[in-house]
């Protein structure tokens, strides 16, 4: 082993389900930027922070008017309650976003080929109690001849059990899972070409 890939070795606690999924998820989003060539779309990430970002100016803008006007008065008692209200509201966006929009999507991303372009969502999940690692990729294919422009979508599942990735120590076995998740992208990829 090199000093590299020993210091990026991923060790977890192998009887925590949770551990196992975010460093699968990390490991999963490593390999799309680096060795697939995919560029990750930050937009869940950007919604949500502007969303929090709202909620946290209309916080901020209570409490300055609380802060500059005495708070028996009942301008004061309003806008603190409207602040307040506006900063719940915005959390329950959030919350409802990530539930009904994101959902378990870990990743999402894009890249040109000579072909067109390829984007992906990559969704990952993992049962209670079941340690397998589930993966549910939709892929659309955006073709860019000049005769005609063509769009294809395909959507593949993959599972596997962790045991297979993790050695007794709980270290990620990084070629293995690598080689598991170019055969599944390939495959995902060739249903373009039908």
């Amino acid at each position: 082993m090199t000093s590299e890939s020993q210091a990026r070795a991923i060790k977890v606690d192998k009887s925590n389900l949770t551990d196992l999924k975010s460093a699968c998820d990390d490991a999963v989003k490593e390999y799309l930027e680096t060795k697939a060539g995919y560029r990750q779309s930050h937009k869940h990430t950007d919604i949500k922070l502007v969303i929090g970002y709202l909620g946290c100016a209309a916080a901020a803008a209570g409490s300055y008017y609380g802060y500059i006007h005495p708070f028996e008065l009942p301008a004061t008692k309003f806008w603190t309650f409207v602040s307040v209200a506006l900063y719940y509201l915005s959390n329950i966006l959030m919350m409802g976003y990530s539930y009904l929009v994101e959902k378990n999507t870990i990743f999402t991303g894009s890249k040109t080929t000579p072909k067109g372009t390829q984007t992906i969502a990559l969704g990952s999940s993992v049962k209670s109690y079941n340690p397998y690692y589930d993966l549910d990729l939709r892929m659309d294919f955006d073709g860019a001849s000049k005769s005609s422009k063509s769009k294809k979508s395909t959507h593949q599942q993959y599972s596997t059990a962790f045991r297979f990735w993790f050695d007794e120590d709980g270290v990620l076995a990084q070629d293995l899972f690598e080689a598991d998740m170019e055969k599944f992208l390939a495959n995902t990829e060739a249903t373009h070409l039908d």
